[in-house]
């Protein structure tokens, strides 16, 4: 199993318990090393004289012959005496003269003579471990006494102390009922560490826990995070991990949102500035004009005069138009504005747009073509809002196409959809702009075409309405050749 997918609470509880036994086994070891220590250094020191008394009860080694029988007799005295010890005699060397244990189960001749002579040159030395003639490689602690004189010894007479007896007789005890009990009592008290531990650490990361399915909950419900994590923590997910994707989540929507309004902020200014423009030329104009009208005494003919006054009147349209785009921007942006299905014809609604700018084509000599297969196209939509749209776009295209240009409105049926284009031979727009058509306040900067008198809010409408009906407006345009707008409406 994956340890990341466990919860904080198991991945505690589990941590713990294997602290825990690694702390039990670390005493347990220590505890039975120590003893071992303690019993070999206890032992050794106790009969440390053990091997003295031995070689001062008869003569082991006469004229570099060995006693043999007195070897035997005193070695079988100590054996019954004591049955975990093992007598030897060496020679000087450290050869194995003779032993009191069966020759057969020797497996080292020789004993290492530098412990033994450590030992007896040091007699408050520490544990000192000697060569164990019954083992390959094995070593134990020992009693040893020169034989003959000390300085010029004839050999040594070397006792284990705790011999192959004494290991067999370990051995057996480790299923003594002592031992099971304590075994068993390491078991109770782990159990018991374990259940306490668990408790405890479900009592702790419960405030975390439910911090983490509150964090959860709300990623969720914000869509920060997705729908097939809902389960997660059911299945037991860790909770910081839960908590840090939800506020990595987070942290990347605010910094989205902070993105958002910086941009909207510098729009907000550029619109300003923009309006304010748009506002003050018109005003000054008409405040001119008006001025003159009004003078006493100003002689003017009747023809100036109505050209003063269609020219006041001409701005005052401006003004007005654009107060109605920012209140009606304003409006769809705020949702206020819910779309009144009704059931219409696309065809005979092209038509009338198109005969509310005939005049303005024929003034710009800009050629207006409608272009539909047969049919009425029938549609479920909002008419008024459809028809403001249509003019958004239509009115954009005919001040972004130069005299001698063609604007053409088309409707084509599809499968479940009917598409509505307006397409234009103007100066078009170029692939970076593409994406920042629709948004807000922004319009696009160019020299000698009457689109550069506008505020940028009329695709931001298009963009809005279509939105409120669930649909999405396509755009496709190159410099110098034109651009055509392409959405799709529901067919009735």
């Amino acid at each position: 199993m994956n340890w990341r997918a466990w919860s904080l609470r198991s991945r505690l509880s589990v941590s713990f318990i294997l602290l825990f036994c690694l702390i039990g086994l670390s005493y347990v070891s220590l505890i039975f090393w120590s003893s071992d220590r303690y019993y070999d250094e206890i032992t050794q020191k106790l009969n440390r004289s053990l091997a003295m008394y031995i070689v001062n009860r008869a003569p082991l080694i006469e004229q570099g012959v060995v006693n043999e029988a007195a070897m035997q007799e005193l070695a079988g005295l100590v054996m019954v005496v004591n049955p975990i010890v093992e007598v030897y005699l060496l020679d000087a060397d450290g050869r194995i003269l003779s032993q009191g244990v069966p020759a057969d189960s020797v497996k080292r001749a020789q004993v290492a003579l530098p412990p033994l002579l450590h030992w007896l040159a040091e007699p408050d030395a520490a544990t000192v471990l000697g060569t164990d003639p019954r083992s390959v490689t094995g070593e134990k602690i020992f009693s040893v006494f020169p034989v003959g004189s000390a300085q010029e010894p004839e050999g040594y007479l070397y006792v284990i102390l705790g011999g192959e007896r004494y290991n067999t007789l370990g051995d057996s005890l480790k299923g003594s009922y002592s031992l099971q009990l304590a075994a068993g009592a390491i078991f109770a008290l782990l159990s018991f560490a374990v259940a306490v531990g668990f408790l405890m650490f479900s009592s702790l990361t419960k405030p975390l826990r439910k911090l983490s399915l509150d964090m959860h909950k709300f990623a969720r419900a914000q869509q920060l995070v997705p729908a097939s994590s809902e389960n997660t923590l059911a299945l037991g997910r860790d909770e910081i991990a839960h908590m840090s994707q939800a506020f990595h989540a987070m942290q990347s929507r605010i910094e989205a949102q902070m993105h958002s309004l910086e941009e909207t902020d510098r729009l907000r200014r550029e619109l300003i500035s923009n309006v304010s423009h748009d506002l003050r030329t018109p005003l000054a104009s008409m405040q001119g004009y008006l001025e003159v009208l009004s003078l006493p005494g100003q002689k003017l003919t009747e023809a100036e005069r109505s050209r003063y006054l269609s020219t006041a009147y001409k701005h005052c349209q401006g003004l007005g138009r654009l107060i109605s785009e920012l209140f009606e921007l304003s409006k769809l942006d705020a949702g206020r504005v819910a779309p009144k299905l009704e059931r219409f014809s696309l065809a005979e609604l092209l038509q009338d747009v198109m005969q509310k700018f005939e005049l303005k084509a024929k003034d710009r000599t800009v050629e207006l073509v409608f272009q539909v297969d047969g049919g009425l196209f029938q549609v479920d939509a909002d008419i008024a809002l459809i028809e403001r749209v249509l003019e958004n776009l239509v009115d954009n295209a005919l001040r972004y196409t130069p005299a001698g240009g063609r604007v053409t409105l088309g409707l084509k049926s599809g499968v479940a959809d009917i598409q509505v284009s307006v397409a234009d031979t103007g100066v078009g727009v170029s692939e970076e702009e593409l994406p920042k058509l629709f948004d807000r306040y922004y319009r696009v900067a160019r020299s000698n075409v009457e689109s550069d008198q506008g505020t940028g809010l009329g695709l931001a409408i298009v963009k809005r309405i279509l939105d409120l009906h669930g649909c999405n407006i396509q755009v496709t345009s190159r410099l110098g050749q034109g651009s055509c707008f392409a959405f799709m409406l529901h067919a009735a």
